[in-house]
């Protein structure tokens, strides 16, 4: 397994990667979250569960865990994190599903991380692999549920990530919190508590797909805030030029 690498110059060096590929690609980054992060809510080991739906996926946990202040971590194939290793210094760690011990240690690293300090956030892509948005059912990996067991007590936060391209030349990006599901010393002994939690989860995060999806189509964007904007595309900078092109001749 390949442990997370933080370092502040590393940190910064791939935030700006991060940041400059994001400016590039897209024209907008919408947010929004179902009800305030609360200070009691920073004191839990937090667990976001997403659909696995681009190449961008990474880099939006990114952008969310930078907008909430918070430490984050994310899970990420081995494979790429070998490839790409410097990853490993804004908090990426490995994980190797088809090695099912190497998978649990990768599960127990996580939970250690949390369970270090408070306002500390971990990533997951339940699905293990990046599928269309739109497929259904979503099917999911136990491993955040052994995540959320062995960090108890901990929220687990639905997450939809969408990329739509609209009336700008580059898309927009839309992410969605949900309300989490708090997992505690209870809720963990109900029978039959990974299959029954896995499939909950399941349904909360393809819900926060369907309606960001839904929102989206209706132009419904009261409760999201622009975390990021992108370069001036082509189109507005026509626009733009033509504006001004039209005023000196008024």
């Amino acid at each position: 397994m390949i442990p997370a690498r933080k370092f502040p110059l590393g940190e910064q060096l791939v935030w700006y990667l991060i940041k400059s590929s994001v400016r590039k690609h897209f024209d907008r980054v919408f947010f929004r979250m179902q009800g305030e992060l609360s200070a009691e809510q920073r004191k839990l080991p937090m667990i976001i569960c997403a659909n696995h739906s681009s190449w961008w996926d990474g880099y939006a946990a990114a952008l969310v865990m930078r907008h909430l202040k918070l430490d984050g971590y994310l899970m990420m194939e081995e494979a790429q994190l070998r490839r790409y290793r410097f990853f490993s210094w804004v908090g990426c760690f490995s994980v190797d599903r088809q090695d099912a011990r190497s998978a649990m240690q990768s599960i127990h690293y996580a939970a250690a991380l949390l369970k270090e300090q408070p306002n500390r956030m971990v990533w997951l892509f339940p699905q293990g692999e990046i599928s269309p948005n739109d497929r259904r059912p979503l099917v999911f990996f136990s491993g955040a549920i052994h995540l959320a067991r062995l960090a108890t007590p901990a929220l687990l936060y639905p997450c939809g990530l969408r990329i739509e391209y609209l009336a700008e030349q580059r898309p927009d990006l839309y992410i969605s919190l949900g309300q989490p599901l708090l997992v505690d010393a209870q809720t963990i002994k109900q029978p039959r508590f990974l299959q029954n939690y896995t499939h909950l989860l399941e349904e909360q995060v393809s819900a926060e797909i369907d309606q960001l999806h839904a929102d989206v189509v209706a132009s419904d964007y009261a409760d999201f805030t622009r975390i990021m904007h992108g370069k001036a595309s082509t189109n507005r900078l026509f626009d733009s030029f033509m504006l001004r092109k039209q005023m000196r001749h008024q």
